[in-house]
């Protein structure tokens, strides 16, 4: 039984796979831009082929952004543990307090 791929094992296939695609598309250039006529003009292909890496570092990024918004955004409360961390902030005081410490 074959185990599951860690986590760096699978960005780095997915790595490789996109930057194996990434440079096939880079040497066949010429040949992407002859047979796309769904743009008029041929220079939209080329940079956005040129830097598809930066382009998909910049949308993970983005991803990335919105999703860590997005799970603060949507944070439940805990009231349970808020009173139970209040009770423990009063024992630290008072233990703080006979230590000698004045608040």
């Amino acid at each position: 039984m074959a185990s599951p791929l860690l986590r760096y094992q699978l960005f780095l296939s997915i790595g490789i796979v996109f930057l194996a695609i990434w440079k096939a598309s880079l040497s066949s250039l010429d040949s992407i831009k002859s047979s796309h006529h769904i743009f008029e003009s041929s220079t939209i292909i080329e940079p956005l082929v040129t830097y598809l890496p930066v382009w998909a570092i910049l949308s993970l990024g983005v991803y990335a952004l919105f999703s860590v918004l997005y799970r603060v955004a949507t944070f439940g409360d805990c009231p349970k543990a808020a009173d139970e961390l209040g009770k423990q902030i009063i024992e630290a005081k008072g233990k703080l307090k006979a230590a000698g410490f004045a608040f």
